[in-house]
């Protein structure tokens, strides 16, 4: 409860009071996780490939996970693709995770729309795996609904709570959580979803911008210390598992 105490602090409380309403009104992720045959256990489908996104790294272990456990299930490793401007950090997460670099690919593609066209041309034919954060999950959905008829697709979504979604690794907690709400507002502006109070983070003015360029410029120790946390996080777990990596 203290955490969550901190993460409030952070905004004002009547945003932080309809960013909880907001998340209210999401998905369960266990629900929503086709991927898995068997969610609890962690039974696999079989998938040729899993693309992952830039809007949370935290995917990068649910990546391995899924791997692994393919693996116990003598599946074929699939191919990774990391996709956004922050793929390449995403690939050395990957690298410490388990992932080999031979089946990763990573592309720089900002924009969504652009995203659709190469998933379309790269993923025919393919069963596939989105991993994604519970935020974006309903967008992601929306989105790439002109690509089911190219491919087979499944999801792996995270149990993701605000707290989860309010830290440093992603950035989502700078400039009093300024990124995360706009992310939110971008995603879900054209839904029926976002509460009134948050439409207005779509478009950042100049010194909101500043605002957060200077607070992930003063955090960036935060940063890096909390990425490693994660990466080392998962290593426990793996090594509790018995898996290498």
């Amino acid at each position: 409860m203290g955490n969550l105490i901190i993460k409030k602090s952070i905004m004002k409380q009547e945003i932080f009071n309809d960013l909880e309403e907001f998340w209210k009104n999401l998905p369960n992720a266990g629900e929503v996780s086709t991927f898995w045959l068997d969610v609890e256990k962690e039974v696999p489908n079989y998938v040729d490939a899993v693309v992952l996104q830039d809007d949370m790294f935290d995917t990068v272990g649910m990546a391995s996970i899924m791997l692994y456990r393919m693996r116990e299930h003598n599946m074929k490793v699939p191919v990774f693709y990391f996709i956004g401007e922050k793929s390449e950090k995403m690939r050395t997460i990957a690298l410490k995770l388990g992932i080999k670099n031979i089946n990763i690919r990573s592309y720089n593609i900002p924009e969504m729309k652009n995203r659709i066209v190469f998933f379309k041309k790269e993923l025919e034919g393919k069963k596939v795996a989105f991993v994604t954060s519970l935020v974006r999950y309903l967008p992601l959905k929306f989105a790439l609904e002109s690509l089911s008829k190219n491919c087979e697709i499944y999801f792996n979504v995270a149990n993701e709570t605000i707290e989860d979604a309010l830290t440093w690794v992603n950035c989502n907690a700078a400039a009093g959580g300024l990124v995360l709400l706009n992310k939110i507002a971008t995603w879900y502006l054209a839904g029926g979803l976002l509460p009134e109070s948050l439409k207005g983070y779509v478009h950042l003015n100049f010194w909101q911008k500043m605002q957060i360029n200077l607070s992930i410029k003063f955090h960036q120790r935060r940063i890096a210390v909390e990425t490693n946390l994660m990466i080392r996080t998962y290593q426990r777990l793996f090594r509790k598992r018995h898996w290498a990596y």
